[in-house]
Parts: structure tokens; C-alpha cells; sequence
């Protein structure tokens, strides 16, 4: 039986090219799509919620595995024609699903519509999962004398929270922390001009959780997005990275991570893993592969990494005058196994300057060369501090002229913020305005 699985998985699932949806919010799009091209991906087109690409199962695994600047990864497993409930039933009661989802983790079904036939978004959820439930039954997955409703907590077709379920097409929610709560498989329904598209999320977690951050200090930019600026700024790893308001660390983190080429998602795992597609000696190979496509060759050692031939210019000083959050991020930074390429240190940023960062990194690395580029990134506070003190924007930017000429430097300010005034508009060319938290923010290149 199980040498019968196995043909069937191989035949129906691994053999197959599936299209993928790399979520990303609209502002960073381009910067995904040029990461996805970089990383070997085959990139078709973008949608509203995000940019698609099609290859093997693998390929979307590797995605997961890879990808720094995308929350969440959907496979797209079928897409047919179905303009009345009876035609979708049957045509989503003809996936193998007991290939493609486990029996002992819940199913969230989310649907939507647009110029659809079948236009009740209630009744394309419950149709779909009448035909889940009568597949299963029918591979005798199921016992046939169970509730249709299927309310038990191991069974694939509870709905756990119809409070929850989105109305939107694929576009990424706000992750909740549940504590501990049971996962659940989330599987999406599409209905387009009578169009189906039906996916199954890849990710679980968004991606931006890699499995490092342990502390956290209030509110800490996302992982994802961290990347996603510094890929955009061209930071590479080359030179020093100074990271002065830290909070929990993750641009400093992210950025030494990115330098030693380290996988985003080694830290963690993904929901694909509890597929009965899943094969873990592929995983295994996949790994491999990713890493080896970093000049540095980085080795996995028994969930550390190290490098054997380490010759590139890497350092990064993180300051905050906040004791705990530089605790914080030395705590993460020690999780995330790069502890050893930061300097933490308790300073405010207007006691520092870019002679005082280089003499100290001078002092305990050298392999940073006076040649070396210079990058200083700047996250300040969006609130209380930035609203008292309408000036604290121009004060930034005086003190980075004057105390860190020549420097690269990325500023995150709120979006409402006229940065006209700040005398910086003559020398970048880049402004990009995303959101983050419930706000819009601006990412200023200077």
C-alpha cells in the first residue's frame, strides 16, 4: 500500500510544474521580483498580491527556504472552470487530496469572488469542503459515519474561527501571536470570471518569523522588510554596518545574515513539511543546494553555522540607549548564531559619530579595511517621540552630516513627515513609502 502512495505522490504531485504566489506588499514588488530572478526562480507575472513564479513542488519549497523578501508562499495545486456549485463540487472533489493534506491538522478554507456565477463566498467554502470531506471518505480516510461538520480537533475540515477568515484575494493578514495554538492548513479559494483557483499557504508562520528572535522591545520591524531595505540599499555584506538604534537587533541581524549568506528560513520549518507529499531526504538535498549557491560555502554544523574560508569584510556595530533593548538584540543575535559579527554597545545615537563606530570595530576586527563602504541604517521611533518633537527629524539628519559624512545611510521615518526640509532631497534618489504596522512609512536612500 504505502509503495502504492508513493507511485501516486510521485505521478500526481512531484512530477507536475505548479504556479506560486510570493506575497509581498505593493511597494516592494520590484525589489522581490529582481531577489526571485538573482535566486534562480522563474518569475511569470504579478498579481495584487504579490509576484507569481512556476516550477517543480520543489521550487516552492526552496522559496520558502530562500526568499527574504516575501511574507508567505501559495502553491496554486488546480484552476478550473466551475459556474455553478454542482460543477465546482465535482471538479474539487477530483484533487487528490489525501496527497496533498494531513488528517491531524485543521483546515481554515478562505473564499472569494469576483464576476463569479457562484458569488456567496459561504457557499464556495462549504462546497469545497463537502467535496474535501467526501474525497477522504471515499479513499477511506474517513469514517463514513462521521459529521459532515467534522468539529473533532485532529479533523482537516474544522473551522477554527469563522470570525477569522479573510475576505481578500491571497493578500497577507497581520500575524497573531495564538500562543501555542493548534496550526491550522490554510487553503484559499479564488473564484474569477467563473475561473477557480484553489492554493494551499506553504509558509505556516509568515516567513518573516525565522526563528530567531527570542526578545523584543516595542515594535520591532519585521524581518522580511529589514531584508527587503537592505537588499534595495545594496548591502552585500562588504564593509561596516552600523545599526545605532537596534531595538531588538533585526536590521543588524538581517544584515550580517544576508553577508554570510545565511538561508532566511534555516532557522524554522514550514507547513509543507507536514504534507503527505513531503519527502525528507529532498528537503535535505534542497538545502544543500541553497546553501552552496553562496560564494562563501557556508557549512551547517549541527544547526550552526560556520565558515571555513572566511575572507570577506564583515562587521556590524548595533547601539541603543535603551539597556534592555541591547540585550535584546544580543540575545537574538546569539539565537541567530552571528553574535561573533556584532559589536553591541548602550550609546544614543547623538553621542556617536562614524569615527567613533570604525575605531571601534578597527579595534576587534581585522579584516574591515579603511577602503571599506560604510552603511548606517536609522529606525527611530515612529511615536510619542517623533510626535513631541517636531524637529527630531531635522535633528537626525544634521547629525548625520556632520558626524557621519560619507556614510551611507537609510532613514525609516513615517510617511506624514515632509522630508523637504531636511536639506537630504539633493542627494538621494530614492524614496520608497510602504506599510508596516498599521502605518505608512518612507524609506529614505541617502
Amino acid at each position: 500500500m504505502e509503495g502504492n502512495v508513493e507511485k501516486r505522490v510521485k505521478r500526481h504531485i512531484l512530477s507536475k510544474t505548479y504556479r506560486f504566489l510570493g506575497v509581498v506588499q505593493p511597494a516592494f514588488r520590484e525589489i522581490a521580483k529582481r531577489e526571485m530572478k538573482e535566486e534562480g526562480f522563474s518569475v511569470v507575472g504579478e498579481v495584487d498580491g504579490g509576484v507569481e513564479f512556476e516550477g517543480s513542488l520543489e521550487e516552492g519549497w526552496r522559496a520558502n527556504l530562500v526568499l527574504r523578501t516575501i511574507s508567505r508562499v501559495y502553491c496554486r495545486i488546480d484552476s478550473f472552470r466551475a459556474g455553478a456549485r454542482e460543477e465546482l463540487y465535482r471538479k474539487a472533489k477530483g484533487i487528490p487530496w489525501e496527497l496533498w493534506i494531513p488528517l491531524d491538522i485543521p483546515l481554515k478554507v478562505e473564499s472569494s469572488a469576483h464576476a463569479s456565477r457562484i458569488h456567496h463566498e459561504g457557499v464556495m467554502r462549504e462546497t469545497l469542503l463537502e467535496a474535501i470531506h467526501d474525497r477522504f471518505r471515499e479513499a477511506g480516510c474517513v469514517d463514513s459515519t462521521s459529521s459532515e461538520k467534522m468539529q473533532e480537533p485532529v479533523s482537516p475540515f474544522r473551522q477554527p474561527g469563522s470570525g477569522e477568515i479573510s475576505r481578500g484575494t491571497f493578500k497577507d493578514q497581520p500575524e497573531v501571536d495564538r500562543g501555542g495554538e493548534i496550526p491550522v492548513q490554510r487553503l484559499l479559494l479564488h473564484s474569477e470570471g467563473n475561473r477557480c483557483t484553489v492554493s494551499l499557504d506553504m509558509s505556516g508562520e509568515g516567513l518573516y518569523r525565522r526563528g530567531y528572535r527570542l526578545r523584543t522591545v516595542e515594535a520591532p520591524i519585521r524581518e522580511d522588510i529589514a531584508s527587503t531595505l537592505l537588499f534595495e540599499w545594496g548591502w552585500m555584506g562588504q564593509g561596516i554596518l552600523c545599526d545605532p538604534m537596534t531595538g531588538s537587533g533585526t536590521f543588524a541581524i538581517e544584515g550580517i545574515r544576508m553577508g554570510l549568506g545565511i538561508p532566511p528560513g534555516w532557522n524554522r520549518t514550514f507547513q509543507f513539511q507536514t504534507w503527505p507529499s513531503f519527502r525528507e531526504p529532498r528537503w535535505t538535498f534542497v538545502k544543500k543546494q541553497a546553501v552552496s549557491r553562496y560564494p562563501m560555502r557556508i557549512q551547517a554544523i549541527e544547526g550552526r553555522f560556520s565558515d571555513c574560508t572566511r575572507k570577506r569584510n564583515l562587521f556590524c556595530f548595533a547601539s541603543d540607549w535603551n539597556p534592555e533593548a541591547v540585550e535584546a538584540a544580543r540575545a537574538n543575535s546569539r539565537c541567530a548564531s552571528v553574535e561573533g559579527y556584532a559589536l553591541f554597545e548602550q550609546k544614543d545615537f547623538f553621542s556617536l559619530t562614524g569615527d567613533y563606530v570604525e575605531s571601534r570595530i578597527l579595534s576587534v576586527s581585522k579584516d574591515v579595511k579603511k577602503t571599506s563602504e560604510r552603511f548606517l541604517v536609522l529606525n527611530p521611533p515612529y511615536g510619542k517621540r517623533l510626535e513631541a518633537d517636531k524637529e527630531y527629524p531635522l535633528h537626525l539628519w544634521e547629525h548625520i552630516r556632520k558626524c557621519f559624512p560619507q556614510w551611507k545611510v537609510l532613514l525609516l521615518l513615517p510617511a506624514s513627515i515632509d522630508t523637504t526640509s531636511l536639506s537630504c532631497t539633493d542627494t538621494t534618489g530614492k524614496r520608497i513609502i510602504f506599510r508596516h504596522g498599521g502605518l505608512r512609512i518612507q524609506a529614505l536612500f541617502l
